[in-house]
């Protein structure tokens, strides 16, 4: 071992050289963060600190005060909706975004406009009672007057504004005769593809076909509004023919770079754990592509259980378990089927390397989950995922792949302890989620830290049984900060852009703060002395 490298294993095994090194990349991250923040002209502050309430308003009545709606002062509310209208966005967006904000505020008080110099002045008027729709005491005078505006030859936008407060009000049919006639009175595009997200929500699939064949509407079709109506109809090759594309629908660029990254940390860390790169290096990619493929060959079983056989979440807790463990039948039997291909050629490796390729199946199979998860927060979830689903997808599938190869390679003599870790990965990975989905279970959501915590160990000690000694240069225990820290500070990056980097920052470190027992177990088991 050189100088270089000797200096490299000393640091690298220093607590106070790991804090201080990890400190500095952290404020690194942060401020750029910070300043690309700054370049988002667009960004809404005010309507994102709405929006971001924990809770979904668009769950509960209009006449019903929102969740979070305490606390909104009438100053604070004409800020918001003043800056979401003078915004850069077309007008109907605006609109869009003013109905849901003032949905999730539910003023007591009348949103009352001053005269807007960005607005026309009918687009003032129809934005007026617009707000007044969904602010003060009297909603059912003010809708009506919306509908008087949208009489006759109505102003541009009057009768899409009035269509957005009857989908509220969940008056569908009313809904559809209002974005007919902005159709009829200006056909714009936005009122076309609202009339075919309206269709498909109210299961108006006769209708759907017939716009399909007007080229006005044809845009509007997407992979995933095809593949919705082709599940409710159970259209199986149109259903095949959208997986992918639908998957894939609208991603954005920054997530996609996020989930890739992700997926990289993790694979560098198998790579360090098995303490073997060259001879695992050959196998990240074919392993990474099959459990990808898994996680289509999973969603697609998932359409069939509750498309097909009409078995969803339920409504009993009986039902619900039920529902969890399938999810870990279903996922772990498909990764583990996805890895089968693999063992042929890993016939004659040692069980070390077995152990990684089959961990990198599991990856893969998360790293193609993280992409709907990662989209769906804005990157938020990237650091929770990060040590815990990824790993428990790891984990399992290295377990159980390993276990399976060693009873295909000695012809059936492992057979039942293939099947023993089978069982309990299925029933780890059900359990895991049932006490996060099952509301009869969520008191007792810590208890799906431990059984976390439980299989984490077991993954760990058959790490430490199949390799003898943890002597790199660079210690593990530093790549394992390094890659949350990173995963954590674009992930910070990302919802600063979107929201803002004060709550970017109460977001991420809330997350920092629901893993911490996690990344506990993490340090105490990676096999390294740190002084």
């Amino acid at each position: 071992m050189g100088i270089n490298k000797l200096k490299l294993y000393q640091l690298t095994r220093q607590s106070a050289f790991i804090w201080i090194s990890s400190g500095v990349l952290a404020a690194l991250l942060l401020g750029i963060g910070t300043a690309v923040s700054l370049l988002n002209r667009n960004r809404l502050d005010l309507f994102q600190k709405v929006v971001s309430a924990p809770a979904d308003a668009r769950e509960v009545p209009v006449e019903v005060s929102a969740p979070g709606a305490e606390g909104y002062t009438e100053d604070f509310v004409l800020r918001a909706v003043l800056e979401g209208l003078e915004s850069s966005a077309p007008f109907y967006a605006r609109l869009m975004d003013l109905s849901f904000m003032l949905y999730c505020m539910a003023p007591a008080a009348p949103v009352e406009l001053p005269q807007l110099d960005s607005l026309t002045p009918a687009e003032q008027a129809v934005a007026q009672r617009l707000a007044a729709c969904y602010s003060g005491p009297d909603k059912e005078a003010a809708v009506q007057a919306l509908e008087a505006l949208a009489e006759g030859e109505a102003p541009r936008h009057a009768n899409f504004a009035l269509a957005i407060v009857l989908m509220d009000r969940r008056e569908t049919v009313r809904a559809v005769e209002a974005l007919n006639r902005e159709i009829e009175l200006y056909n714009p595009r936005h009122a076309r593809e609202q009339l075919v997200d309206v269709y498909l929500e109210a299961g108006r699939y006769d209708l759907l076909h017939a716009l399909a064949k007007d080229p006005d509407y044809a845009a509007f079709f997407t992979p995933k509004v095809l593949q919705d109506i082709a599940l409710a109809q159970l259209d199986w090759p149109m259903i095949l023919k959208t997986l992918l594309p639908a998957s894939y629908q609208n991603t954005r660029l920054g997530i996609l770079l996020l989930a890739l990254f992700s997926g990289l940390v993790w694979a560098l860390l198998l790579m360090r754990f098995s303490g073997a790169l060259s001879a695992a290096w050959k196998w990240l990619l074919p392993a990474l592509l099959l459990g990808a493929l898994s996680a289509h060959a999973a969603l697609l079983s998932l359409f069939f259980q509750k498309n097909q056989l009409g078995f969803g979440f339920g409504l009993t807790v009986y039902q619900q378990l039920l529902y969890c463990l399938l999810i870990g039948l279903r996922e772990e039997g498909l990764k583990l089927l996805f890895f089968v291909p693999l063992i042929p050629f890993l016939k004659n490796k040692n069980d070390l390397l077995i152990l990684t390729a089959a961990g990198l199946v599991g990856l893969g199979f998360a790293l193609e989950e993280n992409i709907s998860y990662f989209d769906a927060s804005a990157g938020l979830s990237a650091m929770a995922r990060f040590a815990t689903a990824n790993f428990l997808h790891i984990a399992l599938t290295a377990m159980c792949g390993l276990s399976l190869a060693r009873a295909v390679y000695h012809r059936g003599e492992d057979i039942q302890h293939a099947a023993a870790t089978f069982i309990l990965a299925v029933a780890i990975h059900g359990f895991y989620d049932a006490f996060l989905m099952v509301p009869a279970l969520m008191s007792f959501a810590w208890l799906s830290y431990t059984v976390f915590v439980l299989m984490g160990y077991q993954y760990f000690g058959w790490l430490k049984h199949l390799r003898d000694e943890w002597q790199e240069p660079f210690s593990i225990t530093a790549s394992f900060t390094y890659g949350v820290i990173l995963v954590t500070g674009f992930s910070y990056i990302l919802l600063a852009w979107e929201a803002g980097p004060g709550l970017a920052l109460q977001a991420v470190v809330g997350q920092a703060v629901s893993t911490a027992i996690i990344l506990v177990m993490f340090y105490r088991e990676i096999p390294e002395a740190i002084d």
